[in-house]
């Protein structure tokens, strides 16, 4: 270690570059599962997301493509859905020494329980709001096997975290946020433009598939470490701000099909590529002041021709990209559908499986285009790791019509689980891997040109308590540094987050991890939206 510190410029390679998982930018597919909650768009939400097969209205965009197949004429659909988490965590022990003279009031006091607030959502009430819009058409001709769509759709999932960075404790002393090495905040725009076409080459037969040019926006704060910050002293941390990294294209392609083997049944097969986001964005950073060298030395971007990101930055604007993989999706569905004597549907009942590969999409990746002005050092690029592994989704809904007020209604009932995207010991607060319940209704009324829907969910997700397994009981230190009784545990075989450090190669970070506590979470959902045939 004190040949890294005179041989660079200190922790000055972690003063402007930290891990970051913006974990829910978006999916391949906006159905849900893994990070995301059941149910886009009223009438699957309706049914928690149990409408792969069913699929018969515009909103099939982000189901099932080949469910414009059934739809006649020219349709328009625009909703919103509107999401809010309730999200707290409770870490495990208390604030130790931080070695700082005079000694800080709040050492040894125990850590507060902090909860995602509402301050940079998108939306109102404390409610994310994720529009969408489509249009299906047969171009006039009803008799054609071919049916055409675009649309614009958002995932339902809940990017958006906002945390305080300081907190008053109970006692009344101010202390760094528990947090903090997690997530301070994050907020995140995602749209997918998408257009499609579906096909019948048969009347119990219907495929189709959806082309999106997906589009994302996120910034967001963190803190790191600037050296090896054992006693997580703020006067040794950096806080890093990333604003507005952007693609501008994250193309993902969805194919489905629809088979009615009776006139009863109809069965549904849909499959999502995965996507990956390069953003391209600005960084920059505040360095406490127990960092060695201070203000004595600036990080500078690197020269044009050496970049790694991008050209162009600027002191205190470097260029920043966060590289994100998201997972590809399968659906097999089915569903019994009920006919009254007219042979019209009465009511249906759908179960379907999902797969979802998150196991492929663990890491994120920020790279920092910048130098140590005195000794030339770069920049390491921070991977962060979360450990997901595949998740697998059952999901139960159904429908019932009836007629009154000169319209149909159909009443929707449904509910789904989702096994986690994360073991318990990579449980954190900047993405929500918990296994999940969800429970949904939903009502819809048809008169004439005019449908509308609602839907209404709740998600119940377990309380995690993720144990602090690392040695001594209060964390590493340089004369115990490891986790386990044989000393450093290697960086690919830990089983918990640590601190971005991005003075160290990944190889070389040192392990100590702050994910261990409480974690509580929940969901409330609903979503509103009107179709009108021409």
């Amino acid at each position: 270690m004190q040949g890294l510190r005179a041989s660079s410029a200190a922790g000055l390679v972690g003063l402007l570059v930290g891990g970051w998982c913006l974990c829910a930018v978006g999916g391949s597919a906006a159905q849900a599962g893994g990070l995301f909650v059941p149910g886009a768009g009223p009438t699957g939400q309706g049914r928690a997301g149990a409408f792969a097969a069913k699929a018969d209205d515009p909103t099939a965009i982000s189901y099932n493509a080949a469910g414009f197949a059934k739809l006649d004429g020219t349709q328009l659909y625009i909703g919103a859905n509107y999401l809010r988490l309730a999200l707290s965590f409770q870490r495990e022990g208390s604030y130790e020494p931080t070695g700082t003279d005079p000694a800080q009031a709040y050492e040894g006091q125990a850590f507060p329980r902090v909860k995602n607030g509402d301050d940079n959502l998108i939306g109102i009430g404390g409610f994310q709001v994720l529009p969408a819009l489509a249009l299906s058409t047969d171009l006039g001709h009803s008799e054609w096997p071919l049916r055409f769509g675009i649309g614009l759709y958002s995932v339902q999932g809940s990017p958006s975290r906002s945390f305080e960075s300081e907190l008053r404790l109970p006692s009344g002393e101010t202390a760094p946020a528990p947090q903090r090495y997690d997530v301070v905040s994050q907020e995140i725009v995602a749209a997918f433009p998408s257009i499609l076409v579906a096909y019948s080459p048969r009347h119990d037969l219907d495929i189709g598939i959806r082309g999106t040019w997906g589009y994302a926006k996120m910034s967001g704060t963190k803190t790191v470490w600037t050296l090896r910050n054992y006693e997580e002293s703020p006067a040794q941390d950096a806080t890093f701000t990333l604003d507005g990294a952007t693609d501008r294209f994250v193309p993902t392609v969805g194919v489905g099909a629809l088979y009615r083997p009776h006139a009863n049944v109809e069965l549904a097969l849909a499959w999502n590529s995965g996507a990956s986001v390069r953003a391209k964005g600005e960084g920059s950073s505040v360095i406490g002041p127990g960092s060695p060298f201070g203000d004595m030395v600036q990080v500078v971007p690197r020269p044009d021709n050496e970049v790694e990101c991008a050209k162009g930055g600027a002191p205190g604007a470097l260029k920043a990209c966060v590289s994100i993989d998201l997972a590809q999706n399968a659906t097999l569905g089915g569903r019994y559908i009920f006919r009254d004597g007219s042979g019209s549907e009465k009511a249906d009942i759908e179960l379907d499986l999902r797969w979802e590969d998150w196991s492929a999409a663990n890491t994120s990746i920020v790279q920092v285009d910048g130098i140590i002005d005195i000794t030339g050092g770069r920049l390491n690029a921070v991977a962060n790791p979360h450990g997901f592994q595949d998740v697998l989704s059952t999901r139960l809904g159904g429908s019932y019509h009836l007629r009154g007020l000169g319209g149909e209604f159909e009443v929707r009932a449904g509910m789904a689980y989702d096994t986690k995207t994360a073991p318990k010991s990579w449980t954190r607060a900047d993405q929500d891997g918990k296994a999940r319940a969800t429970f949904a209704t939903g009502l819809g009324f048809a008169r004439g040109r005019y449908r509308f829907d609602l839907g209404l969910g709740g998600v119940w997700e377990p309380t995690i308590t993720v144990a602090n397994t690392c040695k001594p009981p209060f964390g590493p230190s340089d004369e115990d540094p490891g986790c386990d009784a044989q000393g450093m545990v290697a960086v690919g075989d830990r089983t918990a987050p640590d601190p971005a450090q991005p003075l160290f190669a990944g190889s070389a970070q040192k392990q100590s991890p702050f994910n261990a506590g409480i974690y509580k979470s929940s969901y409330v959902m609903f979503a509103t939206g009107m179709r009108v045939a021409f």
